[in-house]
C-alpha cells in the first residue's frame, strides 16, 4: 500500500472517529437540557472547562510521548518500552496530584466564582469529587493515544476513542432517566464509562507493545520528555483558558443559565473542526519523522486543502446556524444564540487552519514558539473579552474569541516560516468567509432563505477548492477515472 493511500485512509479514520461522537453529542444535547435543565447543564459545561484547565498538570508528557514514539515508529518494542513506561509512571503520579489540586482549587472556583442557584449547591458539592477523579484517567489515556498513533494505527485508536466518547454521552443520559436528573448521577456515570474505556485501551496497547518491562523507568527519557513537555504544558494550560474562559466569565457576569446560551454554539463551532483535527493528527507523526523541507512542504499543501475544504463546512454553517438552532432547540434559543453561533463559526475556521502550523512547530521540536505566542495573547485577550461581554453580552464573548484565534493563526503561520506565495492562494477563501459572516449578521433570513444562501456559499467553496487546490483536483480526477473504469 502506497504512503499516499495509507495517509488518506488514516485521515478518513480520523474524520469518522471524530464525527461519530459529534453526531451522538448533538443528538443528546436537547435531551440533556430537557431532562436536567439549563442551569444544571451550565454546571456540567463549566465542570468540563475546569477539567480542561487542569489538564496542563501532565506537564506536556502526553504530547512529548507522542512525539518521541512517532520518531520511534518503526523501532522494536525493546526500544519503545522505556518511553512508554517512563511516561506511564510519570503521568500516573502527576494525574493523582492533579486530581487533588483540581478538587481543592476547582471546588472553590465552581462554588464561589460562578453564580450557581442555591438549590443546586448540594448536588454540585456531591458531584465535583467525581469530576476531579476524571483528570488522572484523561492524563493516562493520552499515553495510549500517542502509542497507537505513533504506529499510525488510527483505525484502532479512533474506534476506541469513539466508543468511549459516545458511551460517555449516552450512558449518563440513560442514568438520568432511570435514576434521576441530578448532577451526582450524570458525572459519576461519566467517570465509570471513562474508567472502563481506559482499562480496555491499556490492555490493547500492552498487547501491541509486548514485551514491555514494568521497571523500564529511564531517567534519560524522563529528562527528554520533560524538556519537550515543559513548553507543551504551557500551551496545554493556555489553550483551554483562552478557548473556554469565555464561559466562566459569562457565568460570572451574566449568570450560569447564560452559559448554556454560549456553550451550545461554542460546542457546535469546536465540533466542526473535526476535519482540521483529523488532518493535524494524521500529519503529526509524519511531520515528526520527515526532514524539515519535506515537512514544511507537506504542511503548506495541507493548509490549502484544509482552508478550502473546511470552508465548505464553515461558510454554509455561518449562514445556516441561526436556522439550525431554531430547528434543533427552539426559537427562543435561536434569538439568544444566533449571532454567537455565526461569529464563532468564522473563528472555528481560522482556528482550524491554525492547527497545521501549530502541529508543525511542535512536531519539529519547537513547542516553545506555540507557548510563547499563547503567553503574549493572555492579557490583551482577557481585556478585550471583559469589555466585549460588558458592551455586547454573549455576542461580545464570541467576537473576542474569534479575534484572538484569527490573530493567533496569522502569528503561527509567520513563525513557522510558511508564509509565501502559497499564502496568497488563501485570499479568495478569506474574502468569501468574511462576506458570509457580514451577510449572516446583517440580513434577516427565513429557514428556506438561509438554506439557499448556505448552499450557494458551499458550492462556491467547492468550485474554488477544485480550481485552487491541485491536491484535491488530482484526487478528484483519480476517483473519477476509477469510477469510469468500474462502469
Amino acid at each position: 500500500m502506497s504512503s499516499r493511500t495509507t495517509f488518506s485512509r488514516n485521515f478518513l479514520y480520523n474524520i469518522v472517529g471524530a464525527l461519530l461522537p459529534i453526531i451522538v453529542s448533538l443528538g443528546t444535547v436537547p435531551f440533556y437540557i430537557q431532562q436536567i435543565g439549563l442551569a444544571r447543564y451550565g454546571v456540567v459545561t463549566i465542570s468540563w472547562v475546569l477539567l480542561g484547565y487542569f489538564g496542563f498538570l501532565d506537564f506536556g508528557l502526553s504530547r512529548a510521548t507522542a512525539n518521541a514514539l512517532a520518531k520511534l515508529g518503526h523501532a522494536t518494542p525493546r526500544e519503545r518500552s522505556p518511553v512508554l513506561m517512563t511516561a506511564f509512571y510519570c503521568n500516573l503520579c502527576l494525574g493523582l496530584v492533579a486530581g487533588v489540586v483540581m478538587y481543592g482549587i476547582g471546588y472553590l472556583v465552581l462554588l464561589h466564582l460562578v453564580k450557581i442557584p442555591g438549590d443546586l449547591l448540594p448536588e454540585t458539592r456531591q458531584a465535583f469529587p467525581w469530576m476531579a477523579a476524571m483528570l488522572p484517567l484523561g492524563m493516562l489515556a493520552g499515553i495510549t493515544t500517542g502509542a497507537l498513533e505513533s504506529r499510525e494505527k488510527f483505525l484502532l485508536s479512533n474506534t476506541l476513542g469513539s466508543f468511549g466518547a459516545m458511551a460517555g454521552q449516552v450512558l449518563p443520559l440513560i442514568c438520568c432517566y432511570v435514576i434521576g436528573p441530578r448532577l451526582d448521577v450524570v458525572i459519576p456515570a461519566t467517570l465509570i464509562t471513562r474508567l472502563v474505556v481506559v482499562v480496555l485501551t491499556y490492555g490493547i496497547v500492552i498487547r501491541l507493545e509486548w514485551p514491555l518491562r514494568l521497571l523500564d523507568f529511564d531517567m534519560t527519557w524522563l529528562r527528554k520528555l520533560f524538556g519537550y513537555g515543559s513548553w507543551v504544558s504551557i500551551s496545554s494550560l493556555l489553550n483551554p483558558i483562552l478557548d473556554t474562559s469565555n464561559q466562566l466569565i459569562v457565568g460570572a457576569t451574566l449568570g450560569v443559565a447564560a452559559v448554556a446560551g454560549y456553550s451550545v454554539p461554542m460546542t457546535l463551532a469546536m465540533r466542526t473542526q473535526v476535519v482540521a483535527t483529523a488532518l493535524s493528527r494524521t500529519l503529526f507523526p509524519r511531520l515528526s519523522r520527515l526532514s524539515h523541507v519535506e515537512a514544511l512542504d507537506s504542511m503548506q499543501r495541507a493548509t490549502r486543502s484544509l482552508a478550502y475544504g473546511f470552508g465548505m463546512v464553515c461558510g454554509p454553517a455561518i449562514l445556516f446556524s441561526g436556522a439550525f438552532l431554531r430547528i434543533w432547540i427552539g426559537p427562543h434559543f435561536q434569538a439568544t444564540s444566533q449571532a454567537v453561533a455565526q461569529i464563532l463559526m468564522f473563528g472555528a475556521w481560522t482556528n482550524g487552519v491554525a492547527f497545521l502550523p501549530y502541529s508543525f512547530l511542535q512536531a519539529r521540536g519547537r513547542p516553545h514558539i506555540t507557548a510563547t505566542v499563547g503567553l503574549f495573547e493572555v492579557i490583551p485577550f482577557f481585556a478585550v473579552l471583559w469589555l466585549a461581554i460588558e458592551r455586547f453580552g454573549l455576542p461580545g464573548a464570541a467576537l473576542a474569541w474569534t479575534l484572538r484565534v484569527s490573530i493567533n493563526c496569522i502569528l503561527l503561520f509567520v513563525l513557522s516560516g510558511a508564509v509565501g506565495r502559497e499564502t496568497l492562494m488563501l485570499v479568495p477563501g478569506i474574502v468569501l468567509m468574511l462576506a458570509s459572516l457580514i451577510v449572516a449578521l446583517l440580513v434577516p433570513m427565513s429557514i428556506a432563505t438561509a438554506a439557499i444562501a448556505a448552499a450557494i456559499v458551499g458550492l462556491m467553496f467547492a468550485v474554488m477548492t477544485y480550481v485552487l487546490d491541485p491536491t484535491l483536483r488530482t484526487t478528484s480526477q483519480r476517483i473519477g477515472r476509477k469510477l469510469l473504469r468500474s462502469r
